[in-house]
């Protein structure tokens, strides 16, 4: 049951339906920054501080398009493989990253999200499938 709730959770996203996605997080919600990524020392605690994170991310690009490749559940959490593209509002070129989330899900509530930006890091972080 897990892994349409994330796919529900990741839809919201993309359509930036805040007021869901806010009934969809735990009151103790933690969002870790992406290892290895430029955000990896950040550490987000609670539903108004995820919410305003995901307003912050999208904030310099142009466009910014998320393609979820692959829902593995693993390890009692869902590892998510995500294709993630943009441009910047400022010039420059086109970014693509292949990257990974795990989402812990408690009592139908997202209860931590981490990202990764090596696939295989984010499977062994989240255990045998």
């Amino acid at each position: 049951m897990t892994v349409p709730f994330v796919q529900r959770f990741l839809d919201l996203v993309v359509a930036q339906d805040t007021t869901a996605l806010a009934d969809m997080l735990d009151p103790e919600v933690v969002w870790f920054g992406t290892r290895g990524g430029l955000d990896e020392s950040q550490v987000l605690r609670g539903p108004a501080a995820v919410l305003e994170y995901m307003r912050e991310i999208q904030e310099p690009w142009e466009e910014f398009d998320v393609e979820i490749e692959r829902i593995i559940e693993a390890g009692g959490a869902v590892v998510v493989f995500l294709r993630e593209s943009g441009r910047a509002r400022h010039g420059g070129p086109e970014v693509q990253n292949d990257t990974a989330m795990i989402f812990k899900i408690r009592h139908e509530r997202v209860v931590e999200i981490t990202g990764y930006l090596d696939r295989d890091e984010a499977l062994r972080a989240a255990g045998p499938a």
